[in-house]
């Protein structure tokens, strides 16, 4: 019976995808291509919400995000984090570095140790500075890295949103991913994680999707877990196309105080 229907929910997907004139790849690949800045500053408040025997606590952060596009040598884009409060944690950073195969570098840096660790294969599936995001949340995978079915139609508030059935071939901490993607925008509207094949492990809502320029942006990112904790991500500010030397995307740069 299970897989009876499992066949018709394949026909049925696959009917849509054909009225629709899209199939899985091509919905991705609206997304990947959509118009982004070549770099951008972003001031992003966070908010860390975690719920205990009936009690609620909230620990607040800020930082800033820098991102650079780059179109030719090894690597397809870079990304440093710095975070500006609260002061016990000021000057911690996180530094990304995308390669064109698909491969990834990251570099962790924590005042008090004084020099910048390397995040090995086996730690970004560990939580990023006690948040319900992990470190692989913060890379950005490209097309050939996950293998794609579209899953279902489904309305999230207002919007026609097609699923998007992501399962990894290059490593990854998740069993895969369902992705929902606004088919008007082709801005992605939720995510959820699968720590297995019946398992969601966590959902991320991207929420208040505007317009910044020429670009499309969630300005507000909640990653929620099924026990209730959950983490809130708020662009205050968002410059985008700035001028950013590549000496930014550095570990020297990220050792730095200021």
């Amino acid at each position: 019976m299970i897989n009876l229907i499992r066949v018709y929910i394949f026909i049925f997907s696959f009917i849509c995808a054909k009225e629709n004139n899209h199939t899985a790849i091509d919905v991705m690949k609206k997304v990947l291509n959509a118009p982004k800045p070549t770099s951008s500053i972003s001031e992003i408040n966070l908010e860390i919400v975690r719920k205990k025997m009936g009690k609620t606590k909230r620990k607040t952060r800020a930082f800033l995000r820098y991102d650079k596009q780059y179109n030719s040598g090894n690597y397809s884009k870079k990304s440093l984090v710095k975070f500006l409060k609260p002061k016990s944690i000021y000057g911690t950073g996180l530094l990304t570095w995308i390669g064109v195969d698909g491969s990834s570098d990251q570099w962790f840096f924590l005042p008090k140790l004084k020099v910048a660790k390397r995040v090995k294969s086996k730690e970004k599936g560990k939580s990023f500075m006690s948040t319900d995001f992990i470190y692989e949340d913060l890379e950005s995978r490209g097309i050939d890295d996950d293998q794609y079915v579209i899953d279902g139609y489904e309305k999230i508030g207002e919007h026609s949103c097609v699923a998007i059935l992501a399962k990894p071939v290059r490593n990854s901490a998740y069993w895969g991913k369902k992705i929902f993607v606004d088919q008007t925008l082709w801005q992605i509207r939720k995510i959820e994680y699968f720590s297995s094949e019946s398992v969601i492990s966590k959902t991320l809502f991207l929420n208040e999707i505007v317009n910044k320029g020429s670009y499309w942006l969630p300005t507000v990112l909640e990653m929620h877990k099924p026990n209730g904790n959950h983490t809130i991500m708020k662009l205050e500010a968002f410059k985008p196309d700035a001028v950013l030397d590549d000496e930014i995307f550095t570990e020297s740069f990220l050792i730095q105080k200021n």
